[in-house]
């Protein structure tokens, strides 16, 4: 687990969806066709407060995921469930998935912004691209870098933070235009508003990233091999 930074993002930002009946006569009816069965891995809606929820609104569970784009930890998780649970657990409409972004450090602020930049339904892919890519992605930045950043408004400051750590060319690749792009990152409303989250989530008990909670209990897991047996368990 990732442990968080002693500062709060707060701060640093403050500074910066009858059969008809046939003919009486001749053929035997056909066979109803089955209704084919919801993949819910594939519904998308939003939580009260605003959050991407994955799977059955009514699923027996609700798994809050407290994820950092720039833990380790949290991308290891997001490679080891994938499969698992999206193909598994949330597709048979048994659990649902609410990713809390969590603010660690400045560039979680953009990398955040860039997830969740245009419609709901290109969440689930920016999500996971970024993930997956984090080793490609997440390195020191350039020396100077954030003395840089520092001197910059908040729009100006979120783009040289995508664009020096590699996060503004991995969104263009996936068709993103850089007007697009700068618009999300301007996004400061939205900002604050994860900020804010942050810092609840901080002071209801998470100490680090991957976090999680079961039906609004946190779950003594850090992993995916720790979570899916408590999954299992509260799904059944």
């Amino acid at each position: 687990m990732t442990k968080l930074l002693a500062t709060t993002i707060l701060g640093t930002l403050a500074a910066t969806a009858l059969v008809a009946a046939g003919p009486l006569t001749a053929k035997p009816a056909a066979k109803a066709t089955p209704a084919a069965t919801a993949a819910w891995d594939q519904k998308l809606t939003r939580s009260p407060a605003g959050n991407h929820v994955i799977g059955n609104p009514a699923a027996k569970v609700r798994l809050v995921e407290f994820m950092s784009y720039t833990c380790p930890h949290c991308a290891h998780y997001a490679h080891d469930s994938k499969t698992a649970l999206l193909g598994g657990l949330v597709r048979q409409g048994k659990v649902a998935i609410e990713v809390r972004p969590f603010f660690r450090n400045i560039v979680d602020v953009s990398a955040s912004l860039l997830a969740l930049c245009g419609p709901d339904s290109k969440f689930p892919g920016n999500h996971h691209a970024i993930m997956e890519a984090q080793s490609n992605w997440l390195k020191n930045p350039p020396e100077g870098a954030q003395e840089r950043w520092n001197k910059l408004e908040f729009g100006p400051k979120l783009k040289a933070v995508a664009q020096d750590m590699g996060l503004y060319s991995l969104m263009t690749a996936r068709g993103y235009t850089p007007a697009q792009l700068d618009q999300c990152l301007a996004d400061r409303p939205l900002a604050d508003k994860l900020a804010a989250q942050t810092n609840e989530a901080m002071q209801g008990g998470v100490r680090g990233t991957p976090s999680f909670m079961l039906n609004g209990k946190l779950a003594e897991a850090h992993d995916w091999a720790t979570l899916q047996p408590l999954l299992n368990t509260a799904a059944r």
